[in-house]
């Protein structure tokens, strides 16, 4: 095939899978792959990985597509990285890993973060780093391994997380791209830089972290084993990229502020981008580094799939696991909007944004005996678009009204999720082409830095979008009032410590 395109390829490094996606630099895929990883519970509180499983993995699923481009002739040019945000890591001086990954799901150090929060250093490192403070911070998780786990701690010649690793035994250079530094609660967003408070109360010197670099950081030093073992190119660039958040929005096209990125799926998520710092006078928002310019500003919620999943499992345990989606999204479609008055609390792990309470739990409120399990998948399945929803309440406080949701995650390819997404936001919802939105912006982030595309957020608009799914208004006043029970009884909650 003596003209076929450049290649490019994104690899995202997810919480349960590794996703790769090769397209040209026109947007056009050309493969993809994935695979599964488990995470591991050795004790309540604690959710961890095998670092070495997510590399397997990666390095398999790589081969794979990367095995396909070159049946099509192309060859690849440059890869770059997403990543899941706020992992730990402990390697020792040969750059080999000592611990397990501490995943963002992990809650042990919640006793730090409820500690930071209440003496006011929580607040004082949120101005620095914009990072409202939480367990699943890496700043609080290495304040738990200095006290918890001194001998580890000691013994750690460095705190890295996966994608550092991976870069690492490509090149043997320890760099973190700003969007993953910035989610560590560590790097001040203005000098972007590590910050000497953040440092501090993490117990911890500059030397025993990645130097921080741009995300268009393009490294040409695949170490020649790898280039083998790959069948690459040495002159292959390896691009940093950016963290998954920053990356999914770029994926999706978002361009002015008007542009809502939303992720739901076994997390939630809603994201904006933004030319300058945006900080919640509340600390209910976060806001990181993006690109080399920009910052990513916004909220996840861990109440999502998740949350429905358990429910599901309650009542449609007579279904396999993987028919019980569209079994519960038929049932809650049987039911009216605003659940005949039943309201879900999802908060069965706690809640991040816009609370920021590891200790909030679930409940169940105005059960009827007219009720039945169509009752509760309606209330559940709304309950997961009004904590989504609350997300975006906080954001427009600063970043004002957002004109159009731009959607990704399983949980959205439901007709009856996209209809809420868009009746209780009053939006139009919007699914693009190209739903692997992580991995596709960290391929077409990797096609800027090196030079093949002018602008990466451009390149994804033109791979188009389905027709749009509108705000049905005759809905709106239903919805209104089931969001207000479902805020009190939230505020309720939380008032009550």
């Amino acid at each position: 095939m003596p003209n076929a395109p450049d290649a490019v390829v994104g690899i995202d490094l997810g919480t349960s899978a590794v996703k790769v996606l090769a397209s040209t630099t026109e947007g056009r895929q050309i493969a993809i792959g994935s695979e599964f990883y488990g995470l591991e519970a050795p004790h309540p509180d604690f959710v961890e990985q095998d670092a070495d499983v997510v590399y397997r993995a990666t390095m398999r699923v790589l081969e794979r597509v990367l095995a396909d481009v070159r049946l099509r002739g192309s060859e690849v040019v440059a890869i770059g990285f997403s990543s899941a945000m706020h992992g730990v890591l402990c390697v020792d001086d040969s750059g080999e890993p000592i611990s397990r990954v501490i995943t963002w799901m992990d809650r042990r150090a919640h006793a730090i973060a409820d500690g930071w929060r209440a003496d006011g250093n929580g607040s004082a490192l949120y101005a620095r780093t914009g990072a409202p403070m939480h367990p699943m911070l890496p700043v609080a998780k290495l304040r738990w391994l200095a006290e918890n786990d001194p001998a580890l701690f000691a013994k750690t010649r460095r705190f890295v997380g996966l994608k550092e690793l991976l870069v690492f035994r490509w090149t043997g250079e320890w760099l973190v791209d700003h969007g993953i530094a910035s989610a560590t609660g560590m790097l001040d967003l203005r000098t972007r830089d590590w910050d000497p408070l953040a440092l501090q109360l993490a117990q911890i010197d500059a030397g025993r972290l990645s130097q921080p670099a741009l995300p268009s950081t393009a490294l040409r030093t695949l170490r020649p084993a790898i280039a083998r073992e790959l069948h690459l190119a040495e002159r292959c660039a390896v691009v940093l990229a950016s963290s998954d958040g920053p990356l999914a929005n770029i994926g999706v096209g978002t361009s002015e502020r008007g542009d809502l990125a939303l992720t739901l799926g076994t997390s939630g998520a809603v994201r904006i981008l933004a030319d300058e710092p945006m900080l919640d006078a509340q600390g209910r928002t976060f806001c990181y580094c993006a690109d080399d310019r920009r910052f990513v500003v916004g909220g996840p919620t861990s109440s999502a799939g998740a949350s429905l999943d358990w429910i599901f499992a309650l009542l449609l345990d007579e279904l396999p696991k993987d028919q019980r989606f569209a079994r519960a999204a038929a049932l809650a479609s049987e039911i009216p909007p605003g659940a005949d008055g039943l309201v879900v609390q999802p908060f069965f792990a706690g809640e991040r944004a816009p609370y920021w309470r590891s200790t909030l739990r679930g409940a169940f409120e105005g059960l009827d005996l007219a009720h039945d399990r169509r009752t509760i998948l309606r209330a559940a399945f709304e309950s997961v678009v009004f904590g989504v929803y609350s997300v975006y309440e906080a954001m427009r406080e600063s970043a004002g009204d957002a004109q159009r949701l731009l959607l990704t995650g399983g949980l959205t390819k439901a007709p009856l999720v996209r209809g809420l997404l868009a009746d209780v936001f009053a939006l139009p919802a919007v699914q693009p082409h190209q739903q692997e939105a992580s991995a596709f912006g960290a391929a077409l982030v990797a096609a800027e830095a090196v030079g093949l595309i002018g602008d990466a957020a451009q390149a994804a608009r033109a791979v188009g979008y389905d027709a749009p799914t509108q705000p049905d208004r005759t809905k709106r006043d239903a919805y209104r009032t089931a969001y207000k029970r479902f805020r009190s009884l939230v505020d309720a909650q939380l008032a009550a410590g």
